[in-house]
């Protein structure tokens, strides 16, 4: 009997001691915050802790105004260090995570019985600008509200190219008894004008401040971005820049002069100024041909384009010495390297502005100005085009004895041979375009045309055709005030040449400027001033061109641009640096 008294007693110890093991570890199982701190550098680099206040389920930390609140680490502790800490379901490490703060950010903190809390952490400021923007309400041009982010003391705004930044409403938000000024024109929330185009300070002030603080506004754009294309592209000095793309897999190539100084530093000689070939093998920027030059001699106005096979044919004007000195050359690429297009220095005419486009059934044509004077019948700086067909390089000049100052040969398109040139026909420089069909030059609307302005042109021009056959030009004029850029555009209808908005000054900058054109009709413009290399799109909408926006942000010395089949937008550009070798990079312009 004792026995099983025994048994039973120490049956109910164990069922007692169970239930008490089973009991919860209230540590165990909580899900507080015990404390929530930043830690941020003050302007004399040290650092300083912002602790929270910890209140029911909200944390709040207040932070000086100059603090970029955007990409924050949170220090903190939790009252069981078993808990999983997340927010939008991202494991936060105390001290590591990074986060933006310039909105509330709900912590989530799940216990090992799966349960949770949540805590919500805002940010204040006492002296701030709080928010900041544009919006449909104020601004009647836009269709959609643009929010600014505040990083600091620098506030960035993303819209589209299509909005007009020169005049825009801002609407913001500061803290209690703050105000804004630009300058000494006071601010006012959905009121006042401002040209954003380039970055605006706003002055805020408070009474309790010792000095007013700056916010810088800035605006960039949504969409297609400018982005530095490859890394490796390391060459010598370049010049004669020309851009072309490979219709086969949408790689750009370029074609330059080596000039000024190699590698090393060291000037190179005049005769050493030959002609080289760059293009993208999908990795890296690679040589087609030899690093150190593919023509004989010293070459410069060179040209560069691909056929339907994807080859790639190169132009440019020859300095052999001797009577040949400045003739035409063209070379084109195969699995031997570079080989001639007939003979090498064909062209009778020394030549200058010498330029080159593959038309129709994989034809070559070259045009140029011709240069001193000799028997051949054509006068100094008459134009002269050539095409190589039935093995041999053809005279196709168009009739009239006309004089140029420069010219530009391209395949539209629509498959046509254009030839834009500045036309000395008059006397004076004015453009003129011509399109190559049925073996027969004709003249794309009036000859010898201006802008509005009625000013004379400069040199260089610039054409591009759609799929549609609409035509464009561009060209340069020269001012008392400094050089301006026009885009003329052939209008069928009324069989004039028309300007697409308004000309775009360049300063004392000659002869930079590109038109392109894609398979979907939109039209490019790029033009180098003292500072920038500047790229617009057009409107069609609008009839007019959208924001301006900067490529480079140096002078450049020279620059192409072309536009591959799948619409990216490529340029090649020539850098100076003072002192020291140059360099060239590629920019695209990216779907």
């Amino acid at each position: 009997m004792k026995t099983i008294q025994n048994i039973t007693s120490l049956f109910l110890l164990i069922i007692l001691a169970t239930a008490a093991g089973c009991k919860k570890d209230p540590v165990m199982y909580s899900k507080g915050i015990e404390s929530f701190k930043f830690t941020v550098k003050n302007e004399q680099g040290a650092e300083v802790d912002y602790i929270g206040t910890i209140a029911d389920n909200q944390i709040t930390v207040v932070l000086p105004t100059e603090v970029d609140v955007t990409t924050l680490k949170a220090d903190f502790t939790t009252e069981n260090p078993r808990t999983i800490v997340q927010v939008n379901k991202e494991v936060q490490e105390p001290g590591i995570s990074i986060q933006d703060f310039s909105k509330p950010v709900r912590y989530q903190i799940k216990a090992e019985d799966r349960t949770t809390r949540t805590y919500d952490v805002l940010v204040e400021k006492k002296i701030a600008l709080k928010s900041f923007g544009f919006y449909m309400a104020d601004n009647p041009g836009l269709t959609e509200n643009y929010t600014g982010i505040i990083r600091g003391m620098d506030v960035i705004v993303r819209v589209p190219e299509s909005v007009n930044q020169t005049a825009l409403v801002a609407r913001f938000e500061t803290t209690t008894g703050a105000s804004l000024k630009i300058g000494d024109i006071a601010q006012q929330s959905n009121v006042t004008v401002n040209d954003f185009s380039t970055t605006l300070t706003y002055t805020l002030n408070e009474g309790s401040l010792s000095a007013p603080v700056q916010y810088t506004v800035n605006l960039t754009f949504l969409g297609r971005q400018w982005v530095l294309f490859g890394d490796n592209l390391t060459i010598t000095t370049a010049a004669a820049l020309k851009l072309a793309v490979n219709p086969l897999d949408n790689q750009p190539y370029f074609v330059y002069q080596r000039s000024g100084k190699d590698e090393a530093d060291v000037t190179l000689p005049n005769d050493n100024k030959l002609v080289s070939v760059m293009g993208y093998t999908g990795t890296a920027w690679e040589h087609v041909g030899s690093a150190t030059g593919v023509s004989d001699f010293r070459a410069d106005a060179t040209g560069i384009a691909f056929d339907s096979q994807g080859t790639p044919f190169i132009s440019y004007k020859d300095y052999v010495a001797g009577d040949q000195t400045q003739r035409a050359t063209v070379l084109k690429y195969t699995e031997a390297g570079w080989t001639a297009v007939g003979p090498k220095r064909f062209s009778p005419v020394r030549s200058d502005y010498l330029s080159m486009t593959i038309g129709a059934n994989d034809v070559p044509f070259v045009a140029m100005s011709k240069t001193g004077t000799d028997a051949t019948g054509v006068p100094a700086r008459g134009l002269y085009v050539m095409n190589f067909s039935n093995s041999q390089w053809n005279n196709i000049t168009p009739a009239g004895g006309i004089t140029i100052f420069y010219d530009q040969l391209i395949t539209g398109l629509d498959g046509k041979v254009y030839l834009g040139i500045m036309d000395r026909s008059t006397g004076v420089n004015k453009p003129s375009m011509f399109v190559y069909n049925n073996n027969a030059w004709s003249a794309v609307g009036p000859t010898s045309f201006t802008a509005p302005d009625g000013i004379v042109g400069f040199q260089a021009v610039s054409v591009a055709v759609d799929r549609e056959g609409e035509a464009y030009l561009a060209y340069q004029v020269a001012p008392s005030t400094g050089r301006m850029n026009h885009v003329m555009k052939y209008n069928k209808a009324t069989n004039t040449w028309q300007e697409l908005g308004n000309a775009v000054p360049s300063g004392g900058e000659s002869n930079k400027l590109a038109i392109a054109v894609d398979q979907d009709g939109q039209l490019y413009f790029a033009w180098a001033n003292a500072s920038s290399l500047m790229f617009k799109t057009f409107n069609k909408a609008t009839n007019n061109w959208n924001t301006e926006r900067r490529v480079i942000s140096e002078r450049v010395t020279e620059f192409d641009m072309q536009v591959a089949p799948n619409g990216t937008v490529y340029i090649v550009a020539s850098i100076p640096v003072t002192g020291k070798n140059g360099k060239t990079v590629v920019y695209k312009y990216a779907k």
